[in-house]
């Protein structure tokens, strides 16, 4: 093994600019979910990339929306990983605050800039780069490697259950999910996440009126904004977070198990980095309760209200409209019909059920992988390979459709990979240059190390 270390090390060193490139060319390509620019295209170069350096399959599957590549590199191994992730961004705007166009991925200070960049077309190039690492190097791939990449995270991973139910028999029994993206918020301090919140995003409207009215008829008017107002104080207080009643009672985590792993976490993502790089002027917690609060509890947020008129001058009106967005984020014993539940319960509470329009944008659950599968020992023990100490983190606050595999086709999942970058959906957004080689040859490393494990090797 040691020998193979030092080819992959030699191989990842000696293609540092190659790597570099083909991260910078896949940043370039706009793939925005939202408005569909660049969808295609990229999920075409996807398909194309695997075929044509892997010699692999890759064809496109449908499912009334953006296009999943789906590759499967065929192997006389054991062993079976499943590499999922994604290639749709977020739009870039505002455009005034990016100091660099957001899909030049110029380079600057050590760090590609660039929207993608680090969430997550760096890991997902990574990930495709470590296979053909182990490719070139080895003279085959001693793993079966199958790639799920989705162009629709962004806006809820629609496409995905119906991919599930299509194709998950070809993907039970892998030995795991992998999904690869920089997890380093400390230099140097890698960590490997075994789970993630659910999400129900809801938006909320109430039209009262055709057209904004005078404000001398308000005091005998229903108010759309102040209806919304009242449901906002309902659900979350601003001074102390959110108030979900039942719901919150309902959560089981952070269970003993957990809690092994709250200095980890502590360590790992410090409350200090999230309050620098979203210059935060005052958080509603501090110390452990913000990280069992933020990490382990269920939680309700305000996205965005808007009604009636904030521009120029003065406009005096009862406004016709108003509309209100939010997301709950969903724990372990808590479901996306529970989230959708309590809503309605507080809106026949307020009496303002008839009033409120809800619609349901996106909705999955919860995901958690056993921090004792063998799956976890593999990675962390790759990262020893490297010289790396990774943290484990039970469940991150953000979401994803991790469920599809851990708790449908009950497959274990990490996420996780040496390198640094942030600004995730903000202006800015980048990776390190050096994440690149780092996060390509963890790749190649977990693959070879899966092989050796099953004796595929």
């Amino acid at each position: 093994m040691e020998e193979l270390l030092a080819k992959l090390k030699s191989y990842v060193s000696n293609r540092r600019d190659y790597l570099v490139e083909e991260v910078r060319k896949l940043i370039r390509m706009p793939s925005i979910s939202g408005t569909g620019e660049g969808i295609q295209e990229t999920a075409g170069f996807l398909r194309d990339w695997i075929r044509e350096r892997l010699g692999s399959e890759a064809v496109l599957l449908s499912y009334g929306g953006h296009p999943i590549v789906y590759g499967r590199v065929r192997s006389r191994g054991l062993s079976r990983v499943v590499i999922y992730n994604m290639y749709d961004v977020q739009p870039p705007d505002p455009l005034s605050e990016w100091d660099y166009p957001p899909f030049e991925a110029a380079i600057a200070g050590g760090k590609i800039v660039g929207r993608g960049a680090y969430n997550t077309k760096a890991g997902l190039m990574c990930s495709l780069l470590g296979v053909e690492a182990v490719k070139e190097v080895v003279g085959d791939i001693p793993v079966e490697v199958v790639f799920v990449l989705e162009g629709e995270e962004e806006i809820g991973s629609l496409s995905m259950p119906k991919f599930i139910e299509d194709k998950g028999s070809e993907l039970v029994g892998s030995d795991f999910v992998y999904f690869a993206y920089p997890s380093e918020d400390i230099p140097g301090k890698p960590t490997i996440e075994l789970g993630n919140k659910g999400i129900v995003f809801v938006e909320l409207r109430v039209r009262t009126s055709r057209y904004d009215a005078h404000s001398s008829l308000g005091s005998g008017l229903v108010n759309p904004a102040a209806v919304l107002a009242r449901v906002a104080f309902e659900l979350l207080d601003p001074l102390a977070g959110p108030k979900l009643g039942w719901l919150e009672s309902k959560a089981v985590t952070p269970t003993e198990e957990d809690l092994k792993y709250l200095e980890d976490i502590m360590e790992a993502c410090p409350l200090s980095r999230v309050v620098e790089e979203y210059g935060i002027y005052r958080t509603l917690l501090t110390g452990r309760d913000w990280y069992i609060k933020v990490f382990f509890r269920p939680s309700v947020n305000i996205d965005g209200f808007a009604s009636g008129y904030v521009g120029p001058g003065t406009k005096t009106i009862t406004p016709a409209e108003a509309v209100m967005r939010l997301d709950f984020r969903l724990v372990p014993n808590i479901e996306p019909e529970d989230a959708i539940s309590y809503l309605n319960e507080v809106l026949e509470k307020l009496k303002v059920k008839d009033l409120v329009e809800v619609r349901v944008h996106d909705s999955y659950t919860w995901s958690k992988t056993d921090p004792r599968h063998p799956a976890v020992r593999t990675a962390v023990e790759t990262y020893s390979m490297m010289g790396l100490k990774p943290y484990l983190i039970p469940m991150m606050p953000g979401s994803a459709p991790s469920y599809l595999f851990t708790r449908v086709l009950k497959l274990p999942m990490i996420s996780t990979g040496p390198g640094h970058g942030g600004r995730a959906h903000a202006p800015n957004e980048y990776i390190t240059v050096d994440t690149v080689p780092n996060l390509t040859l963890y790749t190649a490393l977990l693959i070879v190390k899966t092989a050796l494990k099953s004796g595929s090797s």
